[in-house]
């Protein structure tokens, strides 16, 4: 190959997928805290001495620390992706030790949880569930091009079964566990658990985790980006662009809260821990399915010069999703317990398939925007839509107290669907994906061979 003058020669590092792990096993463990508690929430509000609205706050402490904090990690992250990494899980881990070693604190364990919080701002900037932003740092910096939706998805997914792994450990350990000694330990157990797990996580960190390949692995790696501020404009400079980023971020938003509602709307049809556990693994499972084979076709057809049928994809995943949750809204009183595993299954396939898939659009489109502020923005947006349960109330984080409340049962469904309608018309009929960095990749490829 020869390589014209002024264009650099791009490297492949076997090192990315350990960058990868790393990464991945640290978004894992940091999820354990947005839901350990939800399928115990009242033996562990028993536990801390609490009321049940207390408990809800460990969750909001993620939301609260994301808001506060996320913007200014921007800068860190982009100048050092390591550094920022391990103190992330540095913190993540203090926090889960503090809420293990202290105990029946409640007071102590909120500092902890928002100190995993915090950790969480630092790995929104690299992939896709909250740690989107981080692996797509980690997708471009790294990653050649046929490789970069795949990166975006497994660090993605990662997130989702730490979720999925942190409610059904729940499930399965508290079942027929009803005696405070009993529910105690197995409490304790939990935390230390996490907490050992969060300290592998930094150890992998520190020993993995690098800031970038000596040489970049595709063309956007090394691409002038713009600055923050005019990324920021980006995102809103048009009606399009506007309608775009309240869309995704719409139906990333229900794809994380989802996990949280199927306990939720399961409870009142007596459905015990550890099915509602088992509920969420399928939930979680078919996403991660779907997700990761869409990503290798996406990923083969670049690989082969083709343009990625992501508009294609993305709606047909986003219908699956939607009409699951109308079917399951209509017949839910109706219908035995393995029709509902395989609805939360197809609603599973639909939401959590589209997020990275999702994301990679929306970059595409917005090219030559920072990555790190764009993705900023759709999390933000994202986690607002995750707490209100669309427009339930004014404050995002209030949903986890609405949805507590008798009258979710009965309309819960209902009200996300009328929320989401609007959206879902205006990405069947209206979105269209605009390739220009992958344009901009493929054409420099073609000069370089």
């Amino acid at each position: 190959m020869i390589v014209p003058e002024g264009i650099p020669r791009y490297i492949i590092f076997k090192r990315r997928w350990l960058v990868l792990f790393a990464f991945c096993f640290f978004t894992f463990t940091n999820a354990f805290g947005f839901v350990q508690y939800s399928p115990i929430l009242t033996l562990a509000a028993e536990y801390y001495g609490v009321q049940d609205e207390d408990v809800v706050w460990f969750s909001n402490c993620y939301y609260l620390s994301y808001f506060a904090v996320c913007p200014f990690t921007i800068k860190p992250l982009e100048k050092r992706l390591d550094i920022s990494l391990i103190f992330a899980s540095l913190i993540s881990m203090i926090g889960q030790w503090m809420i293990y070693i202290c105990k029946q604190q409640y007071s102590v364990a909120l500092i902890g949880f928002i100190l995993i919080g915090l950790g969480q701002t630092f790995t929104l900037a690299a992939p896709a569930c909250n740690k989107q932003q981080k692996v797509l740092v980690i997708s471009d910096r790294w990653f050649p091009i046929e490789e970069r939706t795949l990166s975006t998805s497994l660090g993605s997914f990662f997130n989702l079964v730490g979720l999925n792994f942190s409610i059904v450990y729940a499930s399965l350990s508290f079942k027929n566990t009803y005696d405070y000694e009993g529910i105690q330990n197995k409490i304790e157990q939990m935390n230390l658990l996490f907490s050992i797990l969060a300290t592998c996580s930094l150890m992998f960190c520190v020993l993995l985790i690098r800031n970038k390949p000596q040489s970049p692995p595709s063309k956007s790696a090394i691409f002038d980006k713009m600055q923050i501020i005019p990324s920021f404009k980006s995102a809103f400079s048009s009606l399009e662009v506007t309608m775009d980023l309240l869309t995704f971020s719409i139906f990333i938003g229900v794809s994380w809260a989802y996990m949280v509602v199927i306990a939720i709307l399961l409870v009142p049809f007596n459905y015990t821990i550890e099915q509602i556990g088992y509920v969420s693994i399928v939930y979680a499972a078919t996403g991660t399915i779907g997700g990761t084979a869409a990503s290798i076709y996406m990923d083969h057809q670049v690989k082969n010069h083709q343009q990625p049928n992501y508009d294609y994809l993305i709606k047909i995943f986003l219908t699956i999703g939607v009409f699951g949750i109308l079917i399951k809204s209509l017949i839910i009183n109706y219908v035995s317990d393995i029709v509902i595993v395989i609805l939360s299954g197809i609603i599973g396939l639909g939401l959590n398939s589209f997020l990275p898939l999702a994301l990679q659009c929306y970059i595409e489109k917005l090219f030559p925007s920072f990555e790190l502020v764009l993705t900023t923005i759709i999390m933000q947006m994202s986690n607002v839509y995750c707490q209100d349960s669309l427009f339930l109330q004014l404050l995002g984080f209030v949903l986890n107290y609405i949805l507590i409340l008798d009258v979710f049962l009965d309309v819960g469904l209902y009200v996300i669907l009328i929320g989401l309608s609007p959206f879902y018309i205006y990405l069947i009929f209206f979105y269209k994906t605009k390739f220009k960095r992958l344009q901009i990749e493929q054409e420099l490829e073609l000069h370089t061979m």
